[in-house]
């Protein structure tokens, strides 16, 4: 076998593998990074967006804590104990308005006996539904004014009926026994 001889300075090396995979790596990396800009770019833009949504809040936050605070001075000028009065007197009036006057008098009619007669019947209506009526009557004996405060006792929308006054026939009252009682009434029945 011969030897040729080998004239060349440096041993022959085929660098075409590494040529091509260095420019496959760098087509990689510049794909990439083509990429990675593409999400910077998106991101970036999502970004302003949420910077912009945020100032949006920050605006509407401030509204609503001048809008609190408005309405926290608003609140503290307000008289409580006013308007718990009124709030009081407000609960009475509806009371009031739901007190049916007909069934009070139809069951106040009931309750009488035939020689008792009223002359004044004054209705209190309290917050909680009752009634508180003072009852203001002639009876033609001390009997028949006792049997109204038994009938008064039993009835089932009456309840603890209590004399204020009873005076006997006499000079200053010649209609009969004159009597005054309250009593309290529950359109609904006894509580």
């Amino acid at each position: 076998m011969r030897h040729r001889p080998n004239l060349a300075a440096r041993p022959f090396l085929d660098s075409r593998p590494v040529l091509l995979a260095s420019l496959a790596l760098a087509l990689l990396a510049l794909g990439l990074s083509a990429l990675s800009a593409g999400e910077f770019f998106t991101a970036r833009g999502e970004e302003r967006a949420l910077a912009l949504r945020l100032q949006d809040l920050d605006g509407r936050r401030a509204e609503l804590i001048g809008a609190v605070q408005r309405v926290d001075a608003a609140l503290r000028q307000v008289e409580w104990k006013d308007l718990e009065r009124e709030t009081a007197s407000l609960a009475k009036v509806v009371a009031a308005r739901n007190l049916s006057w007909s069934r009070m008098l139809r069951d106040l009619e009931g309750t009488l006996p035939w020689d008792v007669r009223l002359v004044t019947v004054a209705p209190q209506v309290r917050e909680d539904g009752s009634c508180e009526v003072t009852l203001v009557g002639f009876a033609s004996g001390r009997a028949a004014w006792l049997s109204l405060l038994g009938r008064l006792f039993a009835h089932e929308r009456f309840g603890n009926p209590v004399p204020l006054a009873e005076e006997a026939p006499g000079p200053t009252n010649a209609l009969g026994h004159k009597f005054q009682l309250k009593a309290l009434y529950w359109a609904g029945g006894k509580r």
